[in-house]
């Protein structure tokens, strides 16, 4: 089954679901960037993941997300990872909604076990850092 609901940013390769939609993604590395923002006078950190949208395209898009959807695909990654599997190498599911607490949104993942669409050769390494990019 394929479908997406990506939204796509027209100045910068940052992509992103609105609430209650779901697309699939392929990792290109499991090392986020990291990015300090401001939002009504607090600092948080923002954790960018770099992955493939689509099939047909090798350029790799950003998802920003959160701390509480970052701590979970690195517990998911480190799971994958104990059992020997790559998880890079396959597509999830990603789905935007509210948070337990319904005070934020959040995204979550879920393993598709799916063929990725970027075989290794063309992806970073997976713990490689991917250049900086501009938002």
């Amino acid at each position: 089954m394929k479908y997406s609901d990506w939204l796509e940013s027209k100045h910068s390769a940052r992509v992103w679901l609105d609430n209650s939609m779901m697309a699939q993604c392929q990792f290109a590395t499991i090392q986020p960037n990291r990015k300090k923002k401001q939002w009504n006078g607090r600092e948080y950190t923002e954790y960018n993941y770099g992955i493939y949208t689509a099939d047909s395209d090798k350029d790799i898009r950003y998802l920003p997300t959160s701390q509480t959807s970052h701590r979970d695909i690195q517990r998911k990654f480190r799971d994958h990872l104990k059992e020997g599997k790559n998880p890079t190498e396959f597509l999830w599911e990603v789905r935007r909604s509210l948070s337990d607490y319904a005070d934020y949104q959040i995204y979550t993942f879920t393993p598709l076990y799916l063929d990725g669409w970027v075989v290794e050769r063309d992806r970073p390494p997976l713990n490689g850092k991917i250049q900086e990019w501009e938002i």
